[in-house]
């Protein structure tokens, strides 16, 4: 393919190589191609040379693995274990997460058509890292272009690192697209899109992935309008980097897409919480056998978080009374607790006996349409002082687990980043005494509150308060 050259001459032109006059081969700059002391172990220690031997150990090693697995992966052997892909094999027998079982198997394939690719990593002159970029080029330009780009491109392996490799690629693929014709450079560019979605260790979900020019500006714009700064009630600057900016502001934007209510939204997750009552009215004390932790589908989850989860979220909450001396004792005492056990928990009268589940529900905790309508013209958007979000959620003031009810009373309107403070941030949210029918906060150091911004604070001259 003649448009490789032009791939070609940046290679070797550029500052990882260039070619040997003697042997036609590659070399790193400013090193003769005889020798190089990076790579050489009788330039360093006994220690570094055993290093150096058991990195090319495990490369060999590796090489291996991914041999077999494509020969695994072609015979579909992964069925015998009631497997539907050799990617969910691995991840089910190794406990890989999906990306990395992905890149495993995508390598392993690649490596089925690259031999020089094959050959250097079972010499260990490469890393598994140098093959997962060269077996990205043979997903997204196919077998037959990276056969001919290897010429180039695993001599550029054996002298630089995964990320100059991945350069190398992308200017073979704009070689490649050098020939094509537009539909085809554009067919080519849109097929090549992926999103991937991964769980960390932490729970932590991990996103990568790829888009075409044009959808992929539209992204930008949609998450850059909304990740301006905002800063927090009685702050000027706004403590968020840019990047948990742009993070906020594609949750907000999720929630949009999942709520029903145009202007007013909130995340609806079908999900099952089981949870005690005290844990969730935070009412554990130390030594009582409990964390204070919920699980949802074993996920842990503080207090607080449950709070915030069970506000924005379509759940089943199957409350269960497994209750600690001190929270039993607390229930007898509690005004809300009548002589027969029964507790008053938002309008939920549920009985407290121990293991017995006390109340199913939720979506009676969630605000109307009809009351969404009214907070919004109420409000106007999130009362956060300083806050233009329109893009919000109904939230109760006094919490439904403390006994507040689900009435415009008692709720208003909060950006999916101003809920956050609310819930973790220290932030109370109470009655504005010098303003009937509005709100105003409470900063978490105990200074003097700030009034919340609701529409007739926006358009002077409108009252708005429903009560």
């Amino acid at each position: 393919m003649g448009s490789l050259r032009v791939a070609e001459k940046w290679l070797y032109g550029s500052r990882f190589c260039c070619p040997d006059s003697v042997s036609g081969g590659l070399y790193v700059v400013g090193m003769s191609s005889s020798s190089s002391p990076s790579r050489d172990p009788r330039s360093g220690s006994a220690r570094g040379v055993a290093l150096l031997e058991k990195h090319a150990a495990i490369a060999r090693l590796q090489a291996e693995f991914l041999t077999d697995l494509a020969e695994f992966d072609a015979a579909g052997e992964f069925v015998i274990d009631n497997q539907v892909t050799a990617q969910a094999w691995l991840r089910h027998h190794t406990r890989m997460d999906a990306l990395d079982a992905r890149r495993a198997v995508t390598a392993a394939r690649a490596l089925r058509d690259l031999p020089q690719t094959a050959h250097a990593l079972v010499a260990g002159e490469i890393s598994v890292r140098h093959v997962d970029e060269l077996a990205a080029g043979h997903k997204r330009l196919g077998a037959a272009v990276m056969l001919e780009a290897e010429e180039m491109l695993v001599p550029l392996a054996k002298a630089a690192a995964p990320a100059d490799v991945r350069a190398g690629v992308a200017r073979v693929e704009e070689a490649v697209g050098a020939d094509e014709s537009r539909e085809e450079k554009a067919q080519r560019i849109h097929d090549s899109r992926y999103l991937l979605l991964s769980t960390g260790m932490d729970g932590t979900v991990i996103i990568t992935g790829r888009l075409d020019r044009a959808h992929g500006m539209l992204v930008q714009k949609a998450i850059r309008a909304g990740s301006q700064p905002n800063p927090e009630p009685g702050q000027q600057v706004d403590p968020r980097t840019a990047a948990q900016r742009q993070a906020d502001a594609l949750i907000e934007i999720v929630q949009t897409h999942l709520g029903s209510q145009p202007g007013v939204t909130s995340l609806r997750l079908d999900t099952t919480l089981v949870v005690d009552l005290p844990t969730l009215r935070d009412e554990l004390q130390p030594g009582d056998g409990h964390t204070g932790i919920a699980a949802i589908l074993g996920t842990a989850f503080t207090a607080e978080e449950l709070r915030y989860l069970t506000c924005t979220a379509d759940v089943s909450v199957l409350l269960t009374a497994t209750l600690s001396p001190h929270a039993r004792a607390a229930a007898a005492n509690d005004e809300r607790a009548g002589t027969d056990g029964a507790v008053n928990l938002g309008g939920l009268s549920v009985t407290v006996a121990p293991g017995v589940p006390l109340g199913l529900g939720r979506e009676a905790r969630l605000a109307t349409r009809a009351q969404l309508r009214a907070l919004w013209v109420r409000d106007g958007g999130c009362i956060a002082p300083g806050c233009r979000n329109r893009r919000v959620q109904a939230h109760h003031v006094i919490h439904w687990s403390d006994g507040g009810p689900t009435d415009i009373t008692n709720m208003c309107l909060l950006c999916s980043r101003h809920h956050h403070l609310l819930h973790q941030g220290g932030w109370q949210l109470e009655p504005d005494p010098d303003r009937p029918g509005r709100f105003r906060w409470r900063p978490p150091d105990g200074s003097e509150p700030v009034p919340a911004t609701h529409a007739s604070d926006r358009n002077p001259g409108t009252t708005r308060t429903f009560w």
